[in-house]
């Protein structure tokens, strides 16, 4: 007796149900594969910005300045309608020399790139770079005085300190430099933003009394220049000191004097360093302020401008010839 076969009809039905099986097996496995490729994008992502996070962070904790200029190391200018697109880092080498090192980030690429550059005159020479992040939707840099950051343990309204480094915007101190990083919108899932607070290693928000086991360091040692600022147009020098600044022959000579102020310059070591020629060879003029600059010895050096009734008239560092000034004390002429 033969057996009955399938008919076609039957082949049919049976092919069919074959198929459908497959492509819902198919479609699962499609799905579950985009699953995978997208958390393992969004984790990429993540990783991406907690790195460059981790990068930022330890530059500035090896920093003595953290600062952002106005031009960035292309010569762009460095800002945009949500802060600037690059941050920079200042280290005052104990060797000797100085060494900067630039974050920029570039939209059209989606890239932060770490430039390590060198001031020149007309913009910077640039030395190295390197991809510090790819991936990157948004970066963006502001500074931030530590009063208004909310992130200083122990006090509640802690000044702010500004400290010169040599150029106009080199500035340290204790502001706080906060910068936005946004990873790359993937589909279905919002930006994420990491919000980064840096200072420098050299940014102390209060005095702190160190007690160590060992001998302590001495101090710096302090030099303290009292001076005189003199008005624009001066036609003589003054008969005697900063208190006596008029004569019998001439009593208006007093006018003459804008102000009166102390230098005090804070070197290391056993003796302070450093001449007003040395300061007026890293600054054309200056008024009440902290001023660092380096002696003829290679040593650091800070000066610290004041005057008595108030902020000082900005003025030439270079002394001028007075005759009759108290000794010790120095004249000098206001900028016009």
């Amino acid at each position: 007796m033969k057996a009955r076969g399938f008919s076609l009809t039957e082949l049919l039905i049976s092919t069919s149900i074959i198929v459908m099986l497959l492509i819902a097996v198919g479609a699962v496995i499609v799905q579950t594969l985009h699953v995978q490729i997208f958390h393992l994008s969004r984790a990429e992502s993540s990783r991406t910005v907690s790195s460059l996070a981790e990068r930022l962070s330890e530059e500035a904790r090896t920093a003595t300045a953290v600062f952002i200029p106005s031009i960035d190391v292309l010569g762009q200018p460095n800002g945009g309608s949500y802060g600037a697109h690059e941050v920079d880092f200042f280290r005052r080498l104990s060797a000797g020399g100085d060494a900067y090192v630039a974050y920029r980030f570039d939209a059209a690429t989606q890239a932060v790139t770490r430039y390590e550059y060198e001031p020149s005159t007309g913009g910077v020479a640039i030395s190295n770079s390197d991809l510090a992040a790819s991936g990157v939707a948004g970066f963006s840099a502001e500074r931030e005085a530590v009063s208004s950051s909310g992130i200083v343990a122990g006090t509640s309204d802690p000044l702010s300190v500004s400290i010169n480094y040599g150029a106009p915007e080199l500035v340290g101190g204790n502001d706080v430099i906060v910068v936005q990083v946004q990873g790359i919108s993937l589909q279905g899932v919002p930006k994420s933003v990491t919000t980064i607070h840096l200072a420098s290693h050299a940014a102390p928000t209060s005095l702190a009394l160190l007690a160590p086991r060992t001998k302590p360091t001495p101090p710096p040692s302090t030099k303290t220049y009292p001076f005189i600022i003199l008005r624009p147009g001066f036609p003589v020098t003054p008969p005697h000191g900063p208190m006596h600044g008029g004569g019998s022959g001439n009593p208006e000579l007093l006018h003459w004097i804008a102000a009166e102020g102390t230098a005090q310059f804070l070197g290391a070591g056993d003796s302070a360093g450093g001449s007003w020629f040395e300061l007026s060879s890293f600054y054309g003029s200056l008024t009440s302020g902290v001023y660092a600059f380096r002696d003829k010895d290679g040593s650091s050096i800070t000066a610290i401008i004041s005057c008595a009734d108030g902020p000082c008239p900005v003025f030439r560092p270079l002394p001028v010839s007075a005759p009759g000034v108290t000794p010790g004390s120095l004249a000098f002429t206001q900028t016009p």
